[in-house]
């Protein structure tokens, strides 16, 4: 598949544009809001893969305010950037269009599709009032009631001012003349306001979406629905497209800019942040997302961070590992490398291709990503940020393993169940501490000594969740023996995914004083 890269408009959209060499139409690939979109990254991509195979152009696309996008305050950017992302499709010679909107992003489709536009509606919420109103509710019970910082209303992966919420909030559909299609869950209605629609069932979207990204997995049958139903409504005949022009380089506020980079021999795509005024010797600060998601993080903390370190003069790299993002092919069977030796190759190739000297080097990770830092033994970084660890083996996991283990525990079978609380009942807490530090979670002191024998700093900055796993997993006496080279930072009021606006202020807080400490001369 060709796809290109690049930013575009002002303020600009991050894009990415899938464009075979004569299209049939184009299609718009709407971004569901907050961690929905970050769970549906690599679905929307196989769709625009598929599409793509179809003779169908398709652009997907960051808006302007969110994700590698530039910065904007406009509480109407969504709707703003789905009509530019159509606008970019029409100026490579495509002129039918549709707008294809899952979960959230249905609401946002449906406002942007003119009159003469296809829509796919997959998933959708009733409206953006009920849409509003669930990930309140959501949030209160994932993060808690204080979800207001700086002004900004934290919702489940997308801050809000009480603009964007009000114009969120009063998204609606109304009917349609235009081909339209409502693809649903099993007993989903479409919503009314759209009328007299084409309804499709289809399965997969609690699979995909009411779950954890760890979890979540590829809706196959769902896709090639939706692709079969805008292959039927597209032309039969294709006509040649002109790639339209794209930014390489986003500048960010005149001081701070971005570009794409492809990095060592699997080409894995990442987002490189430098200054202006930058130090040649700058350190270099390579950022890893958590769990299989892709780069931006969490409310995207990893594109604020990267940001703020490289107004602070460091050079930033914030990575998709395989299995992320747009890094590799994407497979609807595709297994993750939670935990994986493939994770900790990527990661060596990575840092031999950037060719840094480890005195100049930090690594900041959250989640499997700490994990994943912690294990650049060999590359001997000189600081090593683990961000909401909760994983200290020495052994690497077998590709996909770790998401099946947390699935049998979260939904075990019946026999499982029975197990476990027999486990629990008859083999003393003490053992079983032992077990885990032995088996799944390995031990604290295991984890970082190798490292501190290679000279890094280590700081781990832990939620309060993660910070009992660190003490019951040997963390106080790793705090004893290696002195000052390992340091724990407790958040009280932080969590471990940093969907808490206090966590990810603490967050970056933290990590830009650690570098500036480490490397003082330098930023």
């Amino acid at each position: 598949m060709s796809v290109r890269h690049g930013w575009s408009g002002r303020p600009a959209l991050r894009v990415a544009l899938h464009l075979p060499a004569a299209a049939r139409a184009g299609v718009v690939v709407v971004p569901p809001l907050g961690q929905e979109g970050v769970i549906a990254y690599r679905t929307l991509r196989l769709l625009a893969d598929r599409l793509e195979a179809r003779g169908v152009a398709s652009v997907r696309y960051d808006p302007s305010g969110r994700g590698d996008a530039a910065p904007d305050t406009d509480p109407y950017a969504q709707v703003r950037s789905a009509g530019h992302a159509a606008a970019l499709l029409r100026s490579a010679g495509v002129d039918r269009i549709a707008f294809v909107g899952l979960a959230s992003a249905a609401l946002v489709a449906a406002q942007a599709a003119g009159d003469d536009d296809g829509l796919v509606l997959w998933d959708a919420p009733a409206s953006g009032r009920a849409w509003l109103r669930g990930q309140r509710a959501l949030a209160t019970m994932t993060i808690g009631p204080d979800r207001v910082l700086d002004g900004y209303e934290t919702l489940v992966g997308i801050d809000v001012d009480d603009a964007e919420a009000e114009v969120l909030g009063a998204l609606a559909y109304a009917p349609r003349a235009a081909p339209t299609a409502v693809f649903a869950r099993p007993g989903q209605p479409a919503p009314k306001r759209l009328g007299a629609v084409e309804r499709v069932e289809v399965p997969g979207s609690a699979e995909l979406l009411d779950r954890t990204s760890m979890h979540a997995r590829i809706p196959d049958d769902a896709v090639e629905a939706v692709v079969d139903w805008l292959d039927a409504w597209a032309p039969d005949t294709a006509r040649p497209v002109t790639p339209p022009p794209l930014d390489e380089v986003l500048d960010v506020d005149g001081r701070v800019s971005e570009r794409i980079v492809r990095i060592g021999p699997a080409e894995l795509f990442g987002i490189e942040t430098v200054s202006s005024v930058q130090d040649h010797d700058a350190p270099v600060v390579v950022l890893h997302n958590g769990s299989a998601e892709h780069r931006v993080g969490a409310t995207d903390y990893q594109v604020a961070l990267a940001r703020d370190l490289a107004r602070d003069g460091a050079r930033v790299i914030r990575l998709d590992r395989r299995g992320t993002g747009e890094s590799s092919t994407v497979r609807p069977d595709e297994r993750d490398f939670m935990f994986a030796q493939e994770w900790i190759d990527d990661q060596s190739d990575v840092l031999q291709a950037l060719d840094v000297p480890s005195e100049r080097l930090a690594l900041v990770g959250m989640c499997a990503g700490a994990w994943l830092a912690g294990r650049a033994v060999d590359e001997s970084p000189r600081l090593v940020v683990e961000i909401s660890p909760n994983d200290y083996r020495r052994t690497p996991a077998a590709p996909g393993s770790y998401a099946d283990h947390v699935r049998a525990v979260d939904e075990p079978s019946d026999l499982r169940r029975r197990l476990r609380e027999q486990y629990n009942r008859w083999v003393p807490k003490g053992l079983r501490d032992r077990v885990a530090r032995r088996d799944r979670a390995g031990g604290v002191v295991g984890h970082v000594a190798p490292l501190v024998r290679h000279g890094s700093e280590v700081v781990l900055i832990v939620a309060p969740e993660d910070a009992e796993l660190f003490d019951r997993l040997g963390g106080r006496r790793a705090l004893r023996r290696f002195g000052d080279a390992v340091d724990v930072v407790r958040v009280p009021d932080g969590d471990h995914a940093l969907f808490s606006p206090h966590m990810r202020a603490a967050v970056r807080a933290e990590v830009r004083a650690r570098v500036a400490a480490t490397f003082p001369a330098r930023v």
